[in-house]
């Protein structure tokens, strides 16, 4: 059978299943970009081209964790299947720093997202008035107000 044309130029579509990989859905509250195609065209494909990439996006105030772009592979397997992604809600970036002591990020992507916690401590001479952490929730807020090095 003739092969696609290589990228970037137009993306042939095909319907055959040993034309490519089988098109992913975007994660929840994101999408996928398509390169090359239009909106119609993503609609009623079903395989893209071996070679073609994917690229995850978000809502506004979420973000991308887990692989931001796919890959469709010789095998007919999108590359990084067994790694989700997800569009994650960020928590505000202040929970970060703490005055006159340390703020530590676990398990942190690029930006604080459900799921990171934040360890407080204080300098010498400082005590911590409020919780030693903070975990960034669901709806996108730390679980307990900032503490205060006094």
């Amino acid at each position: 059978p003739p092969r696609p044309p290589p990228y970037p130029h137009r993306v042939l579509l095909h319907r055959v299943p040993a034309a490519g990989c089988e098109i992913i859905h975007p994660p929840r509250d994101g999408g996928i970009r398509y390169r090359g195609l239009t909106p119609e065209e993503v609609q009623s494909v079903r395989f893209l081209p071996f070679d073609y990439e994917i690229e995850y996006v978000c809502r506004p105030d979420r973000e991308i964790v887990g692989p931001k772009v796919r890959k469709c592979q010789r095998n007919g397997t999108w590359t990084a299947m067994g790694h989700p992604s997800r569009c994650l809600r960020t928590c505000p970036k202040m929970h970060l720093s703490l005055e006159n002591g340390q703020a530590v990020a676990r398990a942190m992507e690029r930006v604080p997202v459900e799921g990171t916690w934040t360890e407080y401590s204080c300098n010498p001479g400082f005590r911590l008035l409020g919780s030693a952490r903070s975990n960034c929730t669901k709806l996108g807020r730390w679980s307990t107000p900032k503490p205060v090095c006094e």
